[in-house]
């Protein structure tokens, strides 16, 4: 249980990091100009955001460590990484 808080809570950090970072150097309004509705409805959300980073940081922890519970990540980290950004 304690790892999964652990992996909760690194990928929170994590997908918080890649969001502001992606919001510093344009690439979040890059697509909200460029991309269609759906694209650009999407990347105005901090909420769609950090799932859609936590399920692709989830993925990739899942496959590094073979543990197919860190799937279920995403669940408890988009509200922190939420309230982080």
């Amino acid at each position: 249980m304690l790892s999964y808080v652990i992996t909760v809570i690194v990928v929170a950090a994590l997908a918080a990091f890649i969001i502001l970072l992606a919001q510093k150097i344009g690439a979040i309004e890059w697509v909200q100009v460029h991309g269609n509705d759906f694209f650009a409805q999407m990347f105005s959300c901090d909420f769609c955001l950090s799932w859609w980073v936590g399920v692709i940081l989830s993925i990739i922890f899942a496959i590094a460590t073979r543990e197919p519970s860190v799937l279920l990540v995403p669940v408890c980290s988009t509200v922190i990484t939420r309230k982080m950004l």
